[in-house]
């Protein structure tokens, strides 16, 4: 039997399920598969536990294993290869090949009923310094009420810790922005939120999970980050979408509400 294996951050497995073949191997398999499901985002594992195929797999959920291989200095494969061991499943096995424009299909049991919306990420998960700042997340929120279109503004608050216990992130409120055109979804499981972008009209927000899936699906992006961050001014595997006609990209102290509602309408 080939292993599948996502870990790290939830924009992390998202990139495998639309990159590897191992998504399309899970939808497809008619005999027990090993899965890894090594995340620091908690939710992460709802996408297989959803899925229309669970019934076949052998699901490991081992998010405390990958923090503690983290915490222990271990490093990309090097992480990957002692979850392996741990699962005990041969690392060599691990589906690898590519998905070949194989889109994913998410399964969920809360699935929002719309299309041609505007999801609205603000936040960034443990990652908070590339969460929006308040008075952006204000800006931006002021812009898209006066578009035509409905708003889904996406949070999830979880605990995560670092090394010695300190807390790295937790709460993401959002709830005082509820009403008119702005709906504030805070418990939508991941596979959901997956298809809500696949129906929307565009992502706005931070450099996130959800952006990411909005590149995949071929969406319109308005994306806001730190001064001088890494992922855009080195043209990292993260920011392949960033030099598309439909990609808005802006720096935190640079984004500009008219700029984005002109944006937002031209796509």
């Amino acid at each position: 039997m080939s292993p599948v294996l996502f870990s790290a951050g939830l924009g992390d497995v998202i990139r495998s399920c639309y990159q590897n073949s191992g998504y399309r191997v899970l939808s497809e398999t008619t005999l027990p598969l090993p899965v890894i499901m090594a995340s620091h985002n908690p939710f992460s594992i709802e996408i297989l536990r959803h899925h229309r195929n669970a019934k076949n797999f052998i699901l490991y959920d081992l998010a405390h294993k990958y923090e503690e291989f983290l915490d222990a200095g271990l490093r990309g494969p090097d992480i990957n290869r002692a979850l392996c061991d741990f699962a005990g499943v041969d690392y060599a096995k691990l589906i690898r090949d590519p998905a070949n424009g194989h889109v994913p299909v998410f399964d969920a049991p809360d699935d929002v009923d719309s299309k041609g919306h505007i999801v609205f990420q603000p936040f960034a998960g443990n990652a908070a310094y590339r969460s929006l700042p308040p008075e952006l997340i204000e800006t931006t929120v002021q812009a898209l009420r006066t578009l035509p279109f409905q708003v889904f503004l996406v949070t999830r608050s979880y605990l995560r810790s670092c090394g010695g216990g300190k807390a790295i992130h937790a709460a993401e409120d959002a709830r005082r922005f509820e009403g008119g055109n702005v709906t504030v979804l805070d418990s939508l499981t991941v596979p959901a939120t997956l298809n809500l972008v696949k129906n929307c009209h565009a992502y706005v927000g931070s450099w996130s999970s959800l952006q990411q899936a909005a590149w995949y699906e071929q969406k319109p992006v308005a994306v806001f980050y730190p001064e001088n961050y890494h992922d855009v001014t080195q043209r990292t595997g993260y920011a392949f979408g960033m030099d598309r006609e439909n990609t808005l990209g802006r720096e935190f102290p640079k984004v500009d509400a008219a700029e984005l509602a002109a944006f937002l309408q031209r796509w």
